[in-house]
């Protein structure tokens, strides 16, 4: 055993189990020193097989060269299919040079694979000696042979549980000593929440979807119904914090009944060095095989990078992580029974190889919860105790909010109500809520004058189908919270001829706001120009996108500039683009502010009619345009 690998096994316990196969291996002395074999090791009562996955990578690539493919090793589980497992050692292990084969304790041994082994050995239980060696090298304890003895009589689960780097062994024996058995009757203690199955999670949109999909896909492969290939195996996650996407793989497996192996590239580091990271990489790869089906979850998947973006000192470092992240994709993909599910927050980090086809090539962005969901989860968090007419009042202050921050408001709530000794009411949530401003009538109405200026601009000018405006009473302070007090929707067809006019209708109908305003009250508010999304700014992007991207303006050139940094940038550095871009923005607030002149009487009973009700559909629109029309008429 080299220095190498002793060093490579951070956990006690992976060290022991690799201290007990390599005395197993004595018995076929051959493929102990390097040479060719098949080895079948059956694990002692009560290990999991999976537990000696860092052994079998130290002994078959003990230089970290997982691309040696005549190297294989694979699981025998007990309840396991016999045509899977028999699948799994003629492409794992049958034609290798080197393969370990661990066998649960109690599971049946195929013939074809007894008679393939060179050698079947039972792995030894821990010994006193094992235990002592571990402690020298992994944890630095010095232990005599005699508290060794006394140390291994326990229950090997607790032994590693009270085994701590800087312990001393005295310590350790003192509190295994003093360690009573479990107590199988009631705990004083309420457990902690459980996740749902996902068919009674909520907030989660097409991902849930996806995952209910799963489920039945997974149920069908197990029933012989559909093949493997038929069966989606990869998926990327993305989305804001706290939008729950790690609770959503849990809520997954659980749906399908698999088990969940969640890790990251950050608990794949805190091994140590580059060839312990890649040790941890493959060995949770190793893991999710053995217990198919199941889900192998990483978290913070960009994070893992992009190999064209490396240009630090460790790129060659972090270019070997990310090549050996593609190895086990590809190696994943060819076996059965294992779906990998990547999280990340920010998509366009993540290396394009690993999401291509064939890998994690579905990709899902999970969106913050709209109002209904978000009462939905509340009501999940609070136990159902509040009335759902009750809980309505809480739509506008959690506007914006992530099911984490649902949960925080939730847990504030619970723990107000055990304070105060009684029952959790709506006070109670709203008091750990953002606050909530109600607006004044003479802002709202300003506001229905802004919306209805673009509603009827917008349909005088067929930009899109017209839906419908809404107006709001109140808005939320909380971060993330929508301070939209109204809009205007209109559906925009995916693919269509759009052409200079149907841009500048476009334009006409983002300014139409602040035409209104002007119209009816003699000034512009800053409301049009507040933030990246505002009137302004989507209008000054499309005059824009005209001038430099979509030969409409003043020359036919390209430019690849499209986000909003890029697009100042190149704006603030060219005088005359900035005064055609102006000169298309004021055309075009004049145009709307034209149409709205001509038809100022329909304006102002459209912004009647929103703020009395602080709703408008296209039927009613269509019924106010009429009875203006007819009202004129009879004048």
């Amino acid at each position: 055993m080299s220095k190498k690998q002793l060093s490579s096994m951070k956990s006690a316990e992976d060290f022991a189990s690799m201290c007990s196969m390599k005395r197993a291996l004595k018995s076929h002395p051959v493929f102990a020193n390097g040479g060719e074999g098949i080895v079948v090791l059956i694990a002692p009562e009560n290990h999991a097989p999976v537990r000696y996955g860092p052994a079998i990578l130290d002994q078959l690539f003990p230089y970290d060269d997982f691309r040696r493919n005549d190297r294989g090793f694979m699981y025998v589980l007990k309840g396991e299919k016999l045509s899977r497992t028999l699948d799994a050692f003629r492409d794992d292990c049958l034609k290798k040079r080197r393969a370990i084969i661990i066998v649960e304790h109690g599971a049946n041994i195929p013939t074809e694979i007894k008679v393939g082994a060179d050698v079947v050995i039972d792995i030894p239980p821990l010994t006193p000696r094992d235990l002592q060696i571990v402690c020298r090298i992994v944890l630095r304890i010095k232990v005599t042979i005699d508290e060794a003895k006394r140390a291994a009589a326990y229950p090997e689960q607790l032994l590693w549980s009270a085994l701590r780097p800087g312990r001393s062994m005295s310590s350790v024996l003192d509190r295994l000593a003093s360690a009573g058995p479990d107590q199988e009757g009631p705990s004083t203690h309420r457990p902690s929440r459980e996740i749902p199955a996902l068919e009674n999670m909520f907030g989660y949109g097409d991902a849930k979807a996806w995952g209910m999909q799963l489920a039945q896909d997974l149920e069908d492969w197990r029933n012989g119904v559909i093949d493997w290939d038929d069966v989606d195996r990869g998926i990327v996650l993305s989305g804001a914090p706290g939008v729950g996407k790690t609770i959503f793989a849990q809520a997954v497996a659980k749906q399908c009944g698999v088990k969940l192996i969640a890790t990251s590239l950050g608990q794949w580091q805190s091994r140590g060095h580059l060839g312990d990271l890649l040790k941890a990489m493959r060995a949770d790869f190793v893991s999710a095989r053995a217990a198919v089906p199941s889900i192998l979850f990483v978290d913070e998947l960009d994070s893992i990078g992009d190999r064209q973006k490396f240009k630090h000192d460790n790129a060659d470092h972090s270019i070997q992580v990310v090549n050996a992240f593609l190895e086990q994709l590809d190696g994943i993909g060819g076996r059965q029974g294992v779906i990998v599910m990547g999280a990340t927050n920010h998509y366009d980090r993540i290396d394009p190889a690993v999401v291509r086809a064939g890998r994690l090539e579905r990709h899902v962005a999970i969106p913050l919860p709209d109002a209904a969901d978000r009462l939905r989860i509340l009501a999940q968090y609070v136990d159902f105790s509040i009335p759902a007419v009750e809980l309505q009042e809480l739509v506008v202050p959690t506007q914006g909010m992530s099911g984490a921050d649902l949960a925080q408001a939730a847990r504030h709530a619970r723990r107000a109500a055990r304070r105060g000794k009684r029952n959790l009411t709506i006070d109670d949530v709203l008091k750990g809520l953002p606050e909530v401003v109600r607006l004044t009538d003479e802002h709202r109405y300003a506001n229905a004058v802004h919306e209805c200026g673009h509603t009827l601009v917008g349909v005088r000018l067929g930009v899109g189908t017209y839906v419908g405006t809404r107006l709001v009473e109140q808005i939320s302070l909380g971060k993330g919270a929508n301070s939209q007090a109204g809009a205007a929707y209109f559906e925009m067809p995916m693919i269509a001829h759009r052409g200079r006019a149907n841009y500048s209708d476009r334009i006409a109908m983002t300014m139409a706001g602040l035409a209104a305003e002007e119209l009816i009250f003699g000034e512009t508010y800053d409301g049009a120009g507040a933030g990246p999304s505002s009137d302004l700014a989507r209008a000054t992007w499309l005059a824009t996108m005209m001038e430099t991207s979509f030969g409409m303006g003043a020359s036919y050139r390209h430019c690849v500039a499209t986000d909003d940094d890029a697009l100042e940038a190149l704006r603030r550095s060219d005088p005359d683009l900035r005064k055609r871009i102006d000169a298309k923005l004021a055309h075009e607030f004049s145009r709307a502010k034209g149409i709205l002149e001509k038809e100022r009487d329909v304006l102002l009973a459209l912004a009647k009619e929103l703020f009395d009700r602080c709703s408008l559909d296209p039927e009613r629109v269509d019924e106010i345009v009429k009875r203006v029309s007819r009202d004129k008429i009879g004048a």
